[in-house]
């Protein structure tokens, strides 16, 4: 099984014209071996023919002994002309050829010294164009076959004479027979060849088809294999071409997209701290909490810094959307203690509390074990973004009803939680649908080999950030 499966894939890798040349010539082989098997078979065809017709009927007419006894009795009526140029001898001879049908030949011979007399030729051998020369050619071709010869010596007037009798009697069957064996292997020749043709056509059929998919924007469905050949190339290349305008289009389609992610992307997160310095600039303005008011103005300029290092690094944010950009070697991933994670919580907590929400951090088992100190590594500022994300969406769609709680703790790696629940948006409310910002956190997390982790359950929602110890 082996060798004939390599000489199958053997075979595929043959170029057309030398599958066509070996075609020819085996087909051509087959061909003529089988018109010999025909043609040599050709009277066990005969009888069977004869022998399954109804009433015994034969396919040409065969002489019988009153040939032979019509003949004799003429031939005692004439006398043996002298020589072949013995025009009147050979004119008294009508009668005796007369027994001959037109495809019957007679011709008399000297029984002594063998010379040439006289004859009479089958009509069929005279008749005129084009039947003649059709005759002639399958004669000349079977001539073997064709016609029985048979030589007697008949007493004629003035002696005896060798008279050579020829029938053609069965033309009307080998004739026939010869002209459907040879159309049999013609069309049996013909036939593999248009049928390797064929399917080669069909082949080219396919790919045109294919051509038209693709042109008319179908670059999903595959092109169907042609084996190994020149067109089997052709199919296999013309699939490769297909799968590269595919992924260039998704490519394109996927470059667009982020483009309008990382415009999304970049507007919400300029908005959240934003909003934050913003809401700390209106505490101040009501001169709320007189005693903070040093506090919040250190917040305000920690912001304004956040927001200037944020525009001055803003090609990093393709970082999110490309992840073979060049700008991913920009990312600054570096040990952060865990304790500057618990500040910027605490800020964001402190600014839930002023927005009205009743906030809960819990960070004990961390002060508990001495973990303040422990290591993340992560990047500052898409920490800070991400923790702007989740804090921006928690003031947007939280209740203020219920206390948000956010934790920290490590188990194995230091995470981030919080949880509050949904506010109640009512008949016909809507909400945002995008979720940018958890879309822009979660990519930021993967960037800095961490994950971020989404829970929804009886209309509270919760994120757990994952940072890599």
């Amino acid at each position: 099984m082996s060798k004939l499966k390599a000489i199958r894939e053997h075979a595929a890798h043959i170029k057309i014209r030398t599958k066509l040349f070996l075609l020819v010539l085996v087909t051509g082989v087959c061909c003529l071996m089988l018109f010999r098997s025909l043609w040599h078979n050709k009277w066990r065809v005969y009888y069977f023919l004869v022998d399954n017709m109804p009433f015994n009927i034969h396919l040409f007419p065969r002489p019988d002994d009153g040939f032979w006894v019509e003949l004799g009795s003429e031939a005692i009526k004439c006398d043996i002309p002298e020589s072949e140029d013995d025009k009147e001898a050979i004119e008294a001879l009508e009668p005796f050829f007369a027994v001959a049908d037109e495809y019957t030949s007679i011709s008399i011979y000297g029984l002594e010294d063998g010379l040439y007399r006289a004859s009479y030729f089958s009509e069929a051998m005279l008749w005129e164009e084009p039947f003649n020369t059709f005759f002639q050619l399958t004669y000349r071709w079977v001539d073997e076959d064709v016609d029985q010869r048979y030589e007697r010596a008949i007493e004629f007037k003035n002696g005896f004479a060798s008279v050579m009798v020829t029938f053609y009697h069965s033309s009307f069957f080998i004739v026939p027979y010869a002209v459907v064996c040879l159309i049999i292997c013609v069309f049996l020749f013909l036939f593999v060849l248009l049928f390797f043709v064929g399917r080669k056509l069909r082949t080219i059929v396919g790919l045109e088809q294919a051509v038209l998919q693709m042109s008319s924007g179908d670059l999903i469905t595959p092109v169907a294999g042609a084996g190994f050949d020149e067109i089997g190339i052709l199919a296999l290349e013309l699939d490769k071409l297909r799968a590269t305008l595919h992924e260039n289009f998704c490519r394109e389609q996927e470059v667009h997209r982020s483009n309008q992610e990382l415009i999304t992307a970049l507007s919400h997160d300029l908005r959240t701290p934003l909003t934050i310095l913003k809401g700390y600039l209106e505490i101040l303005r009501l001169n709320r909490n007189p005693d903070m008011q040093a506090e919040y103005i250190s917040r305000c300029m920690a912001k304004a810094d956040d927001l200037k290092e944020m525009t001055d690094r803003m090609f990093e944010y393709a970082l999110v959307f490309d992840e073979a950009s060049d700008f991913a070697n920009e990312m600054r991933l570096v040990k952060m203690p865990v304790s500057f994670f618990i500040e910027s919580l605490r800020e964001h907590v402190d600014f839930l509390r002023l927005a009205g929400f009743e906030a809960k951090l819990s960070f004990l088992d961390l002060q508990e074990l001495g973990n303040l100190k422990a290591e993340v590594t992560a990047d500052e500022v898409m920490v800070k973004r991400v923790f702007n994300n989740l804090f921006s969406n928690i003031i947007k769609y939280a209740d203020k009803r219920d206390a948000v709680a956010v934790s920290a703790c490590i188990e194995g790696y230091f995470a981030v939680s919080v949880k509050n629940k949904v506010k109640d948006w009512g008949p016909g409310g809507n909400i945002e649908s995008t979720q940018i910002g958890l879309k822009s956190a979660k990519k930021m997390m993967k960037r800095m080999d961490g994950d971020l982790v989404l829970q929804e359950e009886n209309g509270f929602f919760g994120v757990e950030l994952r940072f890599l110890l």
